[in-house]
């Protein structure tokens, strides 16, 4: 399991990169960001982190899987 700062930086970089995915690269970094989210919810479970930075680490989550989702043109 990664420490807390390793998985904040992770769902940071995450975050960024997902902003500019697209495609087959998109789909990899949301199987990357499942794993992230899971390791958190361990993180969570060990009560190694308070509920300020949970709450700001679940909403950086919530924003990544929001880019990966389909961008549709008419």
């Amino acid at each position: 399991m990664r420490t807390y700062n390793n998985l904040e930086r992770e769902i940071n970089r995450n975050l960024e990169l997902s902003s500019i995915c697209r495609g087959e690269w998109c789909r990899a970094l949301e199987s990357e960001m499942d794993v992230l989210e899971n390791e958190l919810h361990e993180v969570i479970k060990a009560g190694e982190m308070e509920d300020l930075k949970i709450a700001l680490i679940s909403n950086k989550i919530r924003k990544a899987y929001g880019n990966f989702s389909p961008d549709i043109h008419v």
